[in-house]
């Protein structure tokens, strides 16, 4: 999937200035994860993946929407950091009726690390692949495991591999969290993908 970056410096501007949801008549609510109780290393995850720049920002009245697909997860021996292999996909959306219209998107093969303090978990460091070097950098990502190589290339996969259902789960987490009435999500010259079914 190409990514396809908004003007960031645009958006940041509108931020600060508070007129984001001047634009948009029915802003939607940001995205926070909505099971951050019973797994707290996820909210973490997905809280990292909301705020870090990535190079997606959502437009005036959208809402950014990570789909990450955690491939493997190494823990330390009391358990207090974390190791998370993974394609941290995420998307950003504008409400167009009851359909969210992607606006932009995008994969972001990587491994984070983690640490906990009590029961809360924090992403301390990121290593993503870069655009044009991903083949050699899952590799080194993996360090020989050629299992774990075939999970990131099938985690790479927009149509055929995991992401579709994974996209689907967040974004019913999310709208049923939120309590929006929205049936489907909708990307760039595609058919409307169900919410509802």
């Amino acid at each position: 999937m190409t990514k396809r970056i908004l003007s960031v410096a645009a958006a940041a501007i509108l931020l600060a200035l508070g007129l984001c949801t001047a634009f948009a008549e029915e802003a939607l609510p940001p995205y926070v994860y909505p099971y951050a109780e019973e797994d707290p290393m996820m909210a973490a995850i997905m809280e990292y993946l909301t705020s870090a720049d990535l190079g997606y920002a959502p437009q005036p009245g959208g809402v950014l929407v990570p789909a990450p697909i955690l491939l493997k997860t190494e823990l330390n021996g009391d358990e207090t950091a974390a190791t998370v292999y993974g394609n941290f996909w995420v998307f950003t959306y504008v409400l167009d009726g009851n359909v969210l219209k992607m606006t932009s998107g995008g994969e972001n093969p990587g491994v984070l690390q983690l640490t906990r303090q009590g029961s809360a978990w924090n992403v301390v460091t990121a290593d993503f692949a870069k655009e044009g070097s991903y083949r050699e950098d899952i590799e080194r990502f993996c360090g020989g495991d050629e299992t774990l190589v075939q999970e990131y290339r099938t985690a790479g996969d927009g149509t055929d591999g995991y992401l579709p259902q994974y996209r689907r789960s967040f974004l019913i987490g999310y709208l049923e969290s939120c309590g929006l009435d929205i049936v489907a999500y909708q990307d760039f010259g595609e058919e409307p993908v169900s919410l509802t079914d």
